[in-house]
């Protein structure tokens, strides 16, 4: 995980509202690598939820949840176990394999009754054959020059560090059948290039499904020849040690002086108009756009705080306060991190999202923070957002949060 050199975007919302942007955000987002929850521990700002001293919260439903993605629910009913005890699939496929219409019959098309995800785990996007399949049906790719001129689809330029094609098959549309012209001559172009044995197209893919109606798990099947092993969604948790002095965009482990992890700054919420849906750039070095939120009447500290908790998220994911320190201060716990790796859909982060409102709803938090990350090498990444993709939810009391995505969101 990482993050992007570029602004961040805020915005404030409420589950509740009918504009709030959480379900569009999480759902336009198809492959998520991994996945992390941070609940605050301690007394005063730090929160309630457990101490220093206590177990870990009990995550072990976080990511089962069934919800269609409409709003929190506390009494949502939860998916089965994953079917032949695995999360996801990883595969070798060929292009032609993708599109067997055998295979798209029993996961892909509408008929099928599923949601099918196959995200590439090899190849570089600005310079390889990268091709991805949505739970919408779509076969997304990017491919280069010489690859597009003999696929037998059309796609439209696109810089990616070197020039590619960028093309969009609606493989779930009830024409994309055996007999229909585009169909059969893409069928016929990709067996041709399977033919020539360079190996062009062929590769690793991460690949799940799930029922469409409510995110139930579902087996993969593969065409005959192909190459594969189930595996399952990895979870880990640690406690964060030590405080953190800074915001700001410069954050770094304090020194013992600190009061510990940063709280989401409720001042965000725009007072004279409840619930409603308000934005704000937070940028790298801290300095906020406050022309993006006309009107508001906030001072640069609040932006400068929005940066901080930011960045403090961050840095837990990439393991600050991972080990004791020297001292008291540094033995300090702060919070807890739960992270999960693998596969994962949008309905396990809506999953996570909706969990972490709740508890937060419940008093045992004063906030929590959900944050993902996608595949490097995702095809369906507009040209010029973040590489990994980063998408981050801090949930706090009255069912409202902050959502912080890269500006090209």
């Amino acid at each position: 995980s990482g993050r992007a050199a570029m602004g961040i975007r805020v915005r404030a919302s409420a589950f509740a509202h009918p504009k709030s942007p959480h379900v569009a955000a999480v759902d336009e987002r198809h492959f998520v690598s991994a996945l992390q929850l941070v609940l605050p521990r301690g007394g005063g700002d730090a929160g309630d939820g457990a101490s220093a001293t206590e177990g870990f919260a009990d995550v072990s439903d976080a990511l089962r949840r069934r919800g269609a993605g409409g709003g929190v629910d506390g009494a949502s009913p939860l998916v089965g176990s994953a079917p032949d005890g695995d999360d996801f699939c990883v595969a070798r496929m060929t292009l032609a394999q993708l599109v067997d219409d055998a295979f798209l019959a029993q996961h892909v098309r509408p008929e099928s009754g599923a949601r099918f995800f196959a995200c590439p785990l090899d190849g570089r996007l600005d310079a390889d054959d990268v091709v991805a399949i949505t739970p919408s049906g779509h076969l997304r790719a990017s491919l280069t020059p010489s690859t597009h001129a003999r696929a037998g689809v059309t796609g439209a330029k696109t810089d990616r560090g070197t020039l590619k094609h960028e093309a969009s098959v609606h493989l779930a549309k009830k024409e994309f059948v055996p007999g229909e012209p585009f169909r059969d001559r893409l069928a016929a172009c990709l067996a041709r290039l399977d033919e020539e044995g360079d190996g062009r197209g062929a590769g690793w893919y991460a690949c799940a499904c799930e029922r469409a109606t409510d995110g139930e798990p579902l087996a993969v099947r593969f065409p005959p020849g192909v190459e594969s092993e189930g595996r399952r969604i990895t979870h880990a948790r640690r406690l964060v040690r030590g405080g953190w002095r800074g915001g700001g965009g410069g954050g770094e482990e304090d020194d013992g002086k600190g009061e510990g992890p940063p709280a989401p700054p409720v001042e965000f919420f725009r007072r004279d108009r409840g619930d409603e849906a308000s934005a704000m750039d937070a940028d790298d070095d801290g300095d906020g756009d406050e022309k993006s939120a006309p009107g508001y009447g906030y001072d640069g500290d609040v932006a400068s705080r929005l940066a901080g908790f930011h960045e403090w998220i961050g840095a837990v994911a990439a393991g600050v306060g991972r080990e004791a320190g020297v001292g008291a201060a540094g033995d300090r716990v702060v919070a807890e991190a739960h992270r999960w790796e693998g596969l994962l859909t949008p309905r396990m982060v809506r999953s996570a999202v909706e969990f972490c409102a709740d508890l937060v709803d419940s008093g045992r938090y004063p906030w929590a923070a959900v944050t993902s990350w996608g595949f490097p090498e995702d095809p369906t990444r507009a040209p010029g957002a973040s590489e990994c993709g980063e998408l981050t939810f801090a949930m706090t009391p009255g069912g409202r949060y902050l959502l912080f995505a890269d500006s090209s969101s």
